[in-house]
């Protein structure tokens, strides 16, 4: 009876233990996925600077009256202080690129770079400083400019964003890309995917902060989101992986190790209850 009694506790015991090491395989990738950080939706990209002014004015409400705590009142102050720089430096760096589209006799189309020191060239006018433009500011900076020159022309602008796709694609490198293109166009930016690239698991880093994780990339490839609104700014990275290759020799060996210590897991399980006999 104590040897049959024995053999029924040992059963289950190992029962137990195979059944929560499969639960914890199980779990374990599902709880990561959970605990990426989401990338929130929606830009300030083309905000007045009424726009921004009353954003900085609502965030710091919002931190001293208490109703941010922890992170989210870190993020709000590190908010503030990004906008309140944009209001002060404005929008544009140096190596940034925008389409302008000309409107006189004909339409003429032309594309600007930010030099080092902040100037344009414009229609071969005289340069143009932007420095402390807003992007929603840079239109009407440009047509004042030009008309102190050119009469009955009208300017706008397509201000570029530049964003490094880099990993599995077959030219790595930086690009530049119209704001209401999607990103799922990047790749193609970029000469198309590397035979290995898994499309599906792409990543968008600013710095060293992930802004899209892999859920976050597949559900904006899906609904056909653009640079804009997901807020991809000029210097944003696209990291494209390659797919996981099997090691199988590593299986195996994996496989032979695991199965030598459940063999060794029940044999001292037998001896065990052998003894309490």
């Amino acid at each position: 009876m104590r040897k049959g009694r024995s053999a029924v506790r040992m059963r289950r015991l190992v029962t137990t233990t195979a059944a929560s090491a499969a639960l914890l395989v199980g779990i374990l990738p599902a709880v990561a996925e959970a605990q990426s950080p989401v990338a929130g939706v929606g830009s300030l990209q083309r905000a007045t600077r009424a726009d921004l002014a009353a954003r900085v004015a609502q965030l710091e409400q919002q931190v001293s009256g208490g109703s941010l705590k922890g992170k989210d009142a870190d993020q709000a102050k590190r908010d503030i202080a990004a906008i309140q720089g944009r209001l002060s430096a404005g929008d544009f760096q140096v190596g940034d690129r925008f389409v302008i589209t000309a409107r006189m006799d004909s339409i003429r189309a032309d594309t600007a770079s930010v030099r080092d020191s902040l100037k344009v060239s414009v229609l071969n006018l005289p340069d143009l400083s932007i420095a402390g433009v807003l992007r929603s500011e840079l239109d009407e900076r440009l047509n004042a400019h030009v008309a102190r020159y050119v009469r009955n022309v009208t300017i706008r602008t397509n201000v570029l964003t530049r964003v490094a796709v880099l990993g599995a694609v077959r030219t790595p490198g930086f690009y530049y890309a119209s704001p209401d293109r999607p990103v799922s166009d990047m790749v193609m930016l970029a000469g198309g995917p590397a035979p290995q690239a898994n499309l599906d698991q792409f990543e968008v880093y600013r710095a060293r902060t992930r802004l899209l994780g892999t859920k976050e990339s597949r559900n904006a490839v899906r609904g056909g989101t653009t640079l804009e609104q997901l807020d991809i700014r000029s210097g944003d990275e696209f990291r494209i992986p390659q797919k996981r290759k099997i090691n199988w020799q590593m299986v195996l060996q994996l496989f032979l190790i695991l199965s030598s210590l459940l063999f060794a897991l029940v044999n001292f399980l037998r001896w065990y209850y052998d003894r309490q006999e």
